[in-house]
């Protein structure tokens, strides 16, 4: 296999859909490979691979048959990368991640050459839009449920049906991701960036991302960074939206399966809030959160130190970005 495979990983709102819709699809001398969680007219087996590996057990996956297949596919790619890009390889943030490993163990046995890119953010940021995320899903659970918050303590991710989407503070410890990455896949076959440097300095993000593939001046290209895609609701509207959620599941996927994904009701409640209150209070709601400060305090001691040990390894002053 002679090609270069380049694995965009994630985290969850990092920015990854802005690169999956503006810059990898105009990257010239790169194929990109974007797979979703449902099978498409014209999907390759590399799609078919990532289907598997997100919705399989892993002991009925045959990797030597998709690799087989997939080798036969990359002969008849005229680019010298491919670049495949998926959030859900870090694991699905609604189930603690848990199945980061498999994902990574299966990719690194498919793809042993791979290079791997792994964007992060603020563990407190990155809880308020995960959070958002699950209210615009559909479900109804407060942040502290979410991070299994009780008696001042985190506790540990629970499994089951009836507790609802959650987290285990103590495994948002990117540097973990981070560090299993690099022993798959080698030290230096990772790249790690933080989501802040993005927002910072989106140029000099591509400019860092586009080093490490090795693309040349004539084939890197600067889309407007500002451009904001996937954006999470206001406070306001999430607090209605968890309010809306609160109707039978039966009663909202018929009507979303009816008039399709948008009509979902805490949707449109939720967008037709934001619609409906004035600039001046939009403006002033721009600083309001969903996560208590106290609260987010508490998860970022947790992980002061992890982040502090992270910045050293990727060479990146954590710390300014607040972490």
């Amino acid at each position: 296999m002679d090609k270069r495979v380049i694995l965009h990983v994630g985290l969850h709102k990092t920015g990854t859909t802005f690169l999956q819709e503006r810059v990898f699809p105009a990257l010239p001398g790169v194929r990109f490979v974007h797979p979703l969680h449902e099978p498409r007219p014209g999907d390759g087996p590399i799609e078919a691979f990532f289907l598997e590996m997100f919705f399989r057990n892993a002991a009925h996956i045959d990797v030597a048959a998709h690799r087989a297949r997939i080798h036969d596919w990359l002969a008849g790619v005229p680019e010298p990368t491919v670049l495949v890009s998926s959030e859900a390889i870090v694991g699905w943030p609604v189930e603690n991640h848990s199945n980061f490993r498999v994902n990574a163990d299966l990719l690194a046995e498919l793809f042993p050459a791979a290079q791997v890119i792994l964007v992060t953010r603020r563990q407190d940021k990155w809880v308020e839009s995960a959070y958002s995320q699950v209210l615009k899903a559909g479900f109804s659970t407060s942040i502290e449920r979410y991070l299994n918050f009780r008696d001042g303590r985190f506790g540990r991710y629970n499994i089951g049906l009836y507790h609802g989407p959650n987290v285990d503070a103590r495994d948002l410890d990117w540097g973990m991701f981070d560090a299993h990455y690099r022993r798959r896949f080698g030290e230096q076959a990772v790249l790690t960036l933080p989501f802040e440097l993005f927002i910072a300095d989106g140029h000099e993000f591509l400019r860092r991302l586009y080093a490490f593939m090795e693309l040349g001046e004539d084939a890197r290209v600067f889309p407007d960074t500002e451009e904001r895609v996937n954006t999470s609701w206001s406070p306001l509207a999430a607090s209605v939206a968890r309010l809306v959620n609160k109707v039978p599941m039966p009663v909202k996927r018929a009507l979303r399966d009816r008039l399709g994904k948008g009509w979902h009701p805490a949707n449109l409640v939720s967008e037709t809030v934001d619609r409906l209150r004035p600039e001046s209070a939009l403006s002033k709601g721009k600083g309001k959160k969903f996560l208590p400060p106290e609260l987010g305090e508490q998860l970022m001691s947790l992980h002061r130190e992890n982040n502090r040990r992270l910045g050293e390894r990727i060479a990146v002053d954590l710390s300014a970005y607040g972490y």
